[in-house]
């Protein structure tokens, strides 16, 4: 990978207004930075520092760092005013950041207005949903990510809107849909490919508005009844061979390779009302975009990886509602915030970790409107000497280790190759790896909910998990097989069919 890229115009533009300069890493390597700053995925049992009691992270237990439950951290039991403190000129920025890291309380989970929904990390308005990232305002789901507006549906990933479906990505307004990748408002689909308004279809691909078709061709609804009976779905074999070949079938005879919708003047992938944006993926209604990955509503911005309703916001990871702002991870409504962690609802912020409400804070410490702004411009002018300036947090400050982070899903690294590039490495829990005896009936509908109460062993990795009650009933009331992988591993397979 090759430094000192060239620059476009538009993010020449966005650098001069934020007054920071152009970067000479190459976006991909941005990417991979940013990225060892987020965990979706990774969680541990741990105690609450601050109450003991038991809760969900995704800090491991031995993490150097202070972990509140979600309703402490939200409280008014502590103040991140009261963690401030003075610049040190003599010493450089990055490293007085990383001891206020450590000093100032953290969330155990990004986890907004949960109901029933405590093993879920990345998420906001959920009900009864269990092992999701990255959603909102689902219900009654588990192992959903990237997603929006998900009922009673299983193994889904990147879809919005869908009831009663499983094993689907990259779907809209959905119901009653299985193994399918690419379609919208259809119900009844089995292992299909772009499809719209389509139902009671198996195989197909590039349908609109089509009834009872198996690989593109037309049948009868009994003919149709009659073939997905001998299907066999509930038996975990058949899933498999059915799904291999129906969808490979799909994708030989579909000639579509772009899904993006009403875009103008952009370079990316699965865009929906987008303008003038350049290598943006998985994204909606942005404008004057470049580099970013899982954004939304937002304008002017670059080098981003999840963000919502912001402008004017450059090298940050999942930010939201922000005006004029860089540098920053996981900081939410509020504007001129530069280096900053963990804040929300601050205007003219630096170097800032856990505050709520802020206002003209460094590192913390609060100032007038005219002292904050000729520090600032003394501590900038401190970080050029040092090289830090214009610079994401070094990933020796992030608090995950790269194989706990999204950078090992996007960019994935052996331990060796982690070490060698600087990176942290956490070995797995040998108690997650215990050998198990139990084996699943091949027929999900030969089960009975004394599987429930059996540890089980991923097929592929050994790691253990288990079949909750309601994934049973789940796979009872649709007909299909119970799974043989771990929960992570069926993700890993999923992405691996959208890439490709």
């Amino acid at each position: 990978m090759k430094n000192n890229p060239e620059h476009r115009e538009q993010e020449l533009g966005l650098y001069s207004r934020l007054e920071v300069p152009a970067p000479t890493s190459t976006p991909s390597q941005r990417m991979r930075h940013r990225l060892t700053f987020r965990n979706e995925r990774t969680l541990y049992k741990r105690k609450s520092t601050l109450s003991g009691k038991p809760i969900i992270s995704i800090y491991r237990p031995e993490s150097p760092y202070k972990i509140y439950a979600v309703d402490e951290w939200w409280s008014d039991k502590w103040d991140g005013h009261d963690f401030g403190r003075e610049i040190d000129f003599s010493r450089p920025f990055f490293e007085q950041f990383a001891e206020l890291q450590r000093e100032v309380p953290r969330i155990a989970l990004f986890n907004v207005n949960p109901v029933n929904s405590d093993y879920c990390q990345q998420a906001y308005n959920n009900r009864n949903c269990y092992l999701c990232t990255v959603i909102k305002d689902c219900q009654d789901s588990m192992y959903i990510s990237h997603s929006n507006k998900v009922r009673d549906s299983y193994d889904c990933d990147y879809v919005q809107n869908v009831e009663l479906c499983y094993d689907c990505i990259d779907g809209e307004r959905l119901y009653a849909c299985v193994g399918c990748q690419h379609c919208q408002n259809s119900n009844g689909l089995y292992f299909c490919l772009d499809c719209i308004g389509c139902s009671d279809c198996i195989g197909c691909s590039g349908l609109r508005n089509q009834k009872h078709c198996i690989l593109n061709q037309q049948y009868t609804k009994a003919d149709y009844d009659g073939m997905l009976a001998q299907f066999r779905l509930s038996k975990f074999s058949s899933y498999q061979s059915q799904q291999a070949m129906l969808f490979a079938e799909a994708k030989s005879n579909h000639k579509r390779h772009d899904y993006s919708i009403n875009v103008e003047d952009c370079v990316g992938r699965r865009l929906i009302n987008a303008k003038d944006c350049y290598q943006c993926h998985d994204s909606f209604q942005i404008e004057a975009c470049s580099y970013s990955t899982w954004i939304f509503e937002s304008h002017h911005c670059s080098d981003i990886y999840g963000m919502g309703t912001s402008e004017w916001t450059y090298e940050s990871i999942g930010v939201e509602k922000l005006n004029f702002a860089a540098f920053n991870s996981f900081v939410s409504d509020s504007s001129n915030a530069f280096y900053s962690d963990l804040c929300f609802y601050s205007g003219n912020i630096f170097g800032c970790v856990g505050l709520r409400r802020g206002q003209y804070c460094i590192l913390n410490k609060k100032y007038n409107s005219e002292d904050y702004g000729s520090l600032r411009t003394k501590l900038v002018e401190h970080m050029k000497k040092t090289g830090e300036w214009g610079k994401f947090f070094p990933s020796t400050i992030s608090p995950f280790a790269y194989n706990e982070s999204v950078a090992q899903e996007k960019f994935p690294l052996k331990k060796e190759e982690a070490f060698s590039l600087g990176y942290r490495w956490q070995e797995a829990n040998p108690s997650e790896y215990i050998k198990q005896e139990v084996v699943l009936p091949d027929d999900s509908l030969e089960t009975t909910t004394d599987i429930c109460t059996a540890t089980l062993g991923c097929q592929t990795t050994g790691r253990n998990y288990k079949i909750t009650p309601l994934e049973l009933s789940f796979a009872h009331k649709m007909k299909l097989p119970l799974a043989r992988y771990h929960p992570d591993q069926r993700y890993v397979l999923r992405m691996g069919r959208r890439a490709g």
